[in-house]
């Protein structure tokens, strides 16, 4: 009974101020805009780590001196490491046979150069369903202690220097998402204060007949659940669009062809609309408490 009063207050309150209504509704709107598309960019960067690195994978070069006989029980020993999908090798006459066919137009710099001079090596590519960053690294620091091994690589500086921009850019939506939920909060409340001070002897003759304080805040704070869910939820469906919009521009384009623009996942979007619920929420129910004294 009291709920379905409530509500009704609410609706007909929201009715009555839709131009209050509607500018709130853009600010969380264009809150929620931006620290969507910090999230979107930061989550699409380390997806872009990830992907970088699985394809990359790992490449480890022998020493000369191993001897020719050896190389099975190498082979079966790195197949047989935990999220290896598969392993290739190759000896020093392929690995010229390559070099060679690389530098078709430019065989004089090949000249007398001995055909084993290059290293033989194994290329080993991480199983992509069980794949991160981390476990390449392990992968390869083992692999190094190896005595037969001379040298590893895997792209270690291009990764660790994406997952460093990665990891300011995730530091820096944390405090751009902060500084924006506030803000939020900050023009919610002002809107709710500006509401019960135009209505003011209403809210105090609810007072003297005695309703309770949950009875006068609570449609308030209907209010603001409606104005977090409605400006969250139409910035979530923007970002959506617009993130179909560039994925089909960037599937046009040769040079973009392969790269993917990935939404973001549904844990990420409920928790903003979530966030965005609860600070527009907050901020009422503090604007609420100073005006009935509590």
């Amino acid at each position: 009974m009291i709920a379905g009063i409530i509500y009704k207050r609410a609706l007909s309150d929201i009715r009555q101020n839709l131009t209050n209504q509607a500018m709130t509704i853009l600010v969380v709107t264009l809150s929620m805009l931006l620290l969507l598309f910090f999230a979107l960019f930061s989550f699409n960067l380390r997806h872009f780590v990830e992907e970088l690195g699985s394809k990359l994978g790992i490449v480890v070069y022998l020493k000369k001196e191993v001897p020719q006989e050896s190389i099975p029980a190498l082979y079966k020993r790195i197949s047989e490491l935990k999220g290896i999908e598969s392993v290739n090798y190759t000896s020093s006459e392929d690995a010229f046979r390559k070099l060679k066919k690389y530098l078709a137009d430019e065989q004089q710099v090949l000249e007398g150069v001995d055909a084993t001079f290059l290293p033989p090596s194994f290329e080993i590519q991480i199983d992509r369903a069980v794949f991160n960053i981390e476990r390449i690294r392990e992968v390869a620091a083992e692999l190094s202690t190896w005595k037969e091994v001379s040298k590893v690589q895997y792209g270690q500086e291009w990764i660790d220097r994406l997952e460093v921009f990665s990891g300011l850019t995730q530091r820096a939506l944390v405090g751009a998402g902060l500084l924006l939920l506030i803000t939020t909060a900050f023009v919610v409340a002002n809107t709710i204060k500006l509401t019960t001070y135009a209505r003011q002897d209403e809210l105090e003759i609810l007072r003297l007949v005695g309703a309770t304080n949950m009875f006068i805040a609570g449609p308030f704070l209907l209010e603001a659940f409606f104005q977090g869910l409605a400006g969250s939820l139409l910035a979530t469906v923007i970002v959506y669009a617009t993130t179909q919009y560039l994925q089909s521009l960037l599937s046009q384009h040769p040079l973009f062809k392969e790269v993917e623009l990935v939404f973001l996942p549904l844990s990420y979007t409920a928790g903003i609309i979530g966030g965005s619920i609860i600070v527009c929420i907050t901020g009422t129910a503090i604007s609420m408490r100073r005006f009935l004294k509590l």
